[in-house]
């Protein structure tokens, strides 16, 4: 028996000459499944074997403490000295599996407390995205409220991904709408595997297949892919920048003019109080002139986008009082 969980069938013969046994073959047999890694590698060059693993993490599940595995796997060579690791390498070898156990047991949790919530309520809806190596990348959630608020609240949507300070690295994104008090509403959230254009195109499709109708208006950031999913999943939204993160970015972008104070009070005049659309690209580009920002790329681009963020381009359009996420 080589351990816990691990048969050992071996294989010898007596020889009469030398008046011992010879040792031939050694076939281990696991109970349990194993990792198919030749070895795992640690400091001082000292690497566990498979054999060495397997019963390490059996041992583990069994509540065995380190060193009692450390010295079982030493009786089997003849002594610690005969170990390719120390008692430390076991530890390490420990606390590296726990840690990627703890992320796959917060998936399960969290798949867990969906249906949970499923069975507590039907109208729970929620998707779940497994990449083509059965690992979590992303997941959309909904439940029966905010699915209730989308029905009177979801003409005009905000989406943010501003935050993604979850151990996972994963950027967490909601849904927002606006409800008849003036508060913001949620209307779903979701867990992103990237912020590509694919990422968001699943969560979108997933969203509206919750549901079933598209918001006349969608508010975000300037992400490009967040763009180009929009686009394509939903075509006949009207789609919108935040202008709080476009106006937050002018003194990072134009600080260093000298005349920076007087640009700054120009520049938010016109995006504010331009009466028509005419009258905001006329005052635009005399303002360009004047300062002679014609080489400054930042400023060419927010004008070649104009439609998607300046508030005169969405008068007479229903926007909830919504400008911005």
């Amino acid at each position: 028996m080589a351990g816990v969980g691990c048969r050992a069938r071996i294989y010898a013969k007596f020889d009469r000459k030398k008046h011992d046994c010879v040792l031939l073959k050694v076939e281990l047999n696991h109970s349990h499944p194993c990792s198919t890694r030749k070895a795992v590698h640690y400091h001082e060059n000292r690497e566990l074997t498979m054999h060495a693993m397997c019963i390490i993490e059996v041992n583990d599940e069994a509540d065995i403490r380190p060193n009692k595995t450390f010295l079982a796997l030493a009786n089997e060579v003849g002594g610690p000295s005969n170990l390719g690791f120390s008692e430390k390498d076991v530890r390490n070898y420990i606390s590296s599996r726990l840690r990627s156990i703890n992320v796959n047991a917060d998936v399960k949790e969290m798949l867990n407390y969906f249906m949970r919530m499923k069975e507590l309520n039907p109208n729970y809806f929620y998707a779940v995205n497994i990449n083509e190596d059965n690992k979590f990348t992303s997941a959309v959630w909904v439940d029966a409220r905010c699915r209730a608020s989308y029905e009177y609240y979801g003409e005009v949507v905000s989406f943010d991904t501003t935050y993604s300070t979850n151990r996972h690295g994963l950027p967490f994104t909601a849904f927002i709408g606006v409800n008849h008090h003036g508060k913001s509403t949620l209307l779903g959230c979701a867990l992103l595997g990237s912020e590509e254009i694919p990422s968001f195109e699943w969560v979108f499709t997933q969203w509206l297949e919750c549901m079933g109708t598209t918001p006349k208006g969608i508010i975000t950031n300037q992400c490009k892919s967040m763009f180009g999913a929009i686009k394509k999943v939903l075509p006949n939204t009207r789609h919108r920048w935040c202008i709080w993160h476009i106006t937050q970015k002018i003194h990072n972008k134009l600080g260093g003019y000298s005349r920076f104070k007087e640009l700054n009070s120009e520049l938010k005049h016109i995006i504010w109080n331009s009466k028509s659309v005419e009258d905001f690209e006329d005052h635009w580009a005399e303002f360009i002139d004047e300062l002679n920002l014609h080489h400054n790329r930042w400023l060419s681009d927010l004008f070649e986008d104009r439609h998607m963020w300046v508030p005169i381009f969405f008068n007479g359009q229903f926007w909830a009082s919504m400008r911005n996420t």
